[in-house]
């Protein structure tokens, strides 16, 4: 009977630790890579939106900045957070599951983009071209709908919204380039950068 009651727990034990997941973890690597990612690409739409608007003048030195800067900047940012983060591997089936939902979107962007950018060059159509943003946008508030139902945290719910939103308004402002960029760059600061830092104080907290 003793011995049945050992393996009784021994099973839930083992069952736990399948399911469980150290959110700690997950949370700190994606939020850094979200915070690096939307910080830096937000703030190039930002700028390019300042540009379109005639808010900043516009010079070519100025736009080279702008164009290449942002990636000079992100390529070694990115390179450290993987870096830290490489010996995080342990996550629970939960974590897997977010971060599957999150790669599996990843790689439809890239399908997608050639779908819609085929059809944008035959078209000879930036409007075209300009909804596959909106898309990703899409996509990114449907990973974060599935993130909610996931762990149930209420500004996962909000920040689904933030993604769902900033999409339909830059679809409304298609016609006009400096509007669109700059629903898009505001849409990288406040659901990519803003959740990436909710996400690494959160971890620090529960570190």
């Amino acid at each position: 009977m003793i011995a049945d009651a050992q393996s009784a727990r021994d099973d839930l034990a083992y069952l736990k630790s399948l399911v469980g997941d150290d959110e700690a973890l997950d949370t700190r690597a994606l939020g850094e890579g979200y915070f690096v990612s939307g910080l830096i690409y937000g703030g190039q739409m930002l700028l390019q939106a300042a540009q379109a608007l005639g808010w900043i003048p516009q010079s070519p030195l100025l736009g080279l900045l702008i164009g290449l800067g942002p990636t000079v900047l992100f390529i070694p940012a990115i390179v450290f957070v993987v870096w830290r983060n490489k010996r995080n591997r342990k996550t629970g089936v939960i974590g897997r599951a977010i971060g599957a939902v999150f790669g599996a979107i990843g790689v439809a962007n890239i399908f997608l983009a050639l779908v819609i950018g085929m059809i944008a060059l035959r078209e000879k159509s930036l409007s075209t071209w300009l909804i596959f943003p909106c898309c990703v946008f899409v996509l990114q508030g449907a990973a974060w709908l599935f993130t909610y139902a996931m762990r149930r945290r209420a500004w996962f719910l909000f920040i689904a919204a933030g993604w769902l939103g900033f999409a339909i308004a830059m679809a409304l402002s298609v016609t006009s380039t400096g509007y669109y960029v700059l629903f898009g760059g505001a849409g990288l600061w406040l659901c990519l950068a803003l959740p990436g830092w909710i996400m690494m104080r959160h971890a620090r907290q529960t570190a």
